[in-house]
C-alpha cells in the first residue's frame, strides 16, 4: 500500500475514533436549560423600611442585589410572594428552575409570611426530589437560618453572635474539596475565600457545631466551612445537602458585587470573582432543571421585569442600595 493511501486509511480511522468519542461525550452531557428562571422569596419590610416609605401600602420586598446577582449568572427572576395559599406555592415550585431564600430581618418562624412560605416551599422541594425532580435551593444569611430551622423541624438552632458589618475568610472543613460547591472551584477562588476577608457578614445569630450535631442536622447536611464573630465564637458559615443541590450561606456573596452601603463589604477583584464563581455554579445547577410555566403569558406576568426597584439608600441608611416592593 502506498504511503499516501496508508495515511488516508490512518486518518479515516482517527476521524472515526474522534467522532465516536465526541458522540459519547455529547450523550453523556446532560441537556441544559438555556432560559433558567429562579424564584426569590419576598419578606415583610423592616420597621425602618416602613417608616422610610412613609405610609405606603407595600407589604413585602426583595433586595435588588439578589435579583442582580442571579441575573448576572444568566438567569431570570420571579418574585415569590408571601401570604399566599399552597396552590400558589406549588405552582411556583413546578414552574421555576431554582429557588432562593434571601437574607433580611423577618422572622423565620410561622409568625411571619416569610417563615410560613419558607416551610411550604422547602417541603415542596423535598417532595419534588422524592419524585426525581431536583430544584436547586440557595439560602443566604436569614435564609440559611430558616433552612436550619426547617430541617430541625422547627426546633430553634440559633445562638446569639456578633457578626454584623464585617468581612472574613472561610475556614474550610475536611471534605470541602469533594463538595458540590467547591470541588471544581479554581485554585485562586479557594485561595481568596480561605486567606482573605472576602465574605460579607451581617448577622446577629449563628448556628454552632454543638447545636448542629445535637439536632441531627448532619443527617442531611455537611459543614463545608466555619467563620468567627467579634468575640471569636466559631460558627457554621457554609453547608450543603448530602445529595441534593441545596446550599446554605451564612455570608452574603451577592453584596460583594452590588451593595455599597458599608465599608466592610469586600469589593476587591478577587472577592468579586469568588462571588461570581458562587452564582455561576448555582445557575449551572439550575440549568439542569427543565420545568417551565404553563403558558408564555403566565411566565411574562410572573417575571421581576414587571416591577421597578426603589433607591432605598436615599431614604435611610441600609445595607441595601435598592429594593423591589410589592
Amino acid at each position: 500500500m502506498a504511503a499516501r493511501e496508508l495515511f488516508a486509511v490512518f486518518a479515516t480511522v482517527i476521524a472515526i475514533m474522534v467522532g465516536t468519542a465526541s458522540t459519547q461525550t455529547m450523550t453523556q452531557r446532560p441537556k441544559l436549560n438555556p432560559r433558567p428562571i429562579i424564584g426569590i422569596l419576598a419578606q415583610e419590610p423592616s420597621r425602618k423600611m416602613v417608616k422610610a416609605l412613609n405610609g405606603s401600602d407595600y407589604t413585602m420586598y426583595i433586595a435588588a442585589s439578589y435579583v442582580k446577582f442571579f441575573e448576572s449568572g444568566g438567569a431570570r427572576v420571579v418574585p415569590i410572594l408571601i401570604n399566599q395559599n399552597e396552590k400558589y406555592y406549588r405552582n411556583i415550585v413546578n414552574s421555576v428552575n431554582g429557588l432562593v431564600f434571601p437574607g433580611g430581618s423577618a422572622s423565620i418562624t410561622n409568625s411571619s409570611g416569610y417563615g410560613r412560605a419558607g416551610r411550604v416551599l422547602y417541603d415542596l422541594v423535598l417532595e419534588a426530589a422524592e419524585r426525581g425532580t431536583q430544584i436547586p435551593l440557595m439560602t443566604i444569611c436569614l435564609g440559611f437560618e430558616m433552612l436550619m430551622l426547617l430541617e430541625a423541624d422547627n426546633t430553634r438552632p440559633l445562638v446569639p453572635c456578633k457578626a454584623q458589618d464585617r468581612s472574613d475568610p472561610l475556614y474550610m472543613r475536611p471534605g470541602w474539596n469533594e463538595s458540590q460547591l467547591f470541588k471544581e472551584a479554581p485554585g485562586d477562588v479557594i485561595h481568596t475565600l480561605r486567606t482573605t476577608n472576602s465574605t460579607s457578614n451581617f448577622h446577629k445569630y449563628c448556628v454552632i457545631e454543638e447545636v448542629f450535631y445535637g439536632l441531627g442536622l448532619n443527617d442531611s447536611y455537611n459543614i463545608l466551612s466555619t467563620s468567627y464573630d467579634d468575640n471569636d465564637l466559631e460558627y457554621i458559615s457554609t453547608v450543603e445537602h448530602h445529595s441534593l443541590p441545596i446550599y446554605g450561606f451564612q455570608w452574603h456573596p451577592e453584596k460583594n458585587l452590588f451593595e455599597w452601603g458599608y465599608d466592610s463589604i469586600p469589593h476587591t477583584r478577587d472577592a468579586i470573582r469568588s462571588s461570581q464563581y458562587v452564582v455561576n455554579l448555582f445557575v449551572d445547577k439550575v440549568r439542569l432543571n427543565h420545568q417551565k410555566f404553563a403558558t408564555e403569558e403566565e411566565e411574562l406576568n410572573s417575571l421581576i421585569y414587571n416591577y421597578k426597584p426603589i433607591y432605598i439608600k436615599r431614604l435611610y441608611r441600609s445595607s441595601f442600595e435598592q429594593c423591589y416592593f410589592f
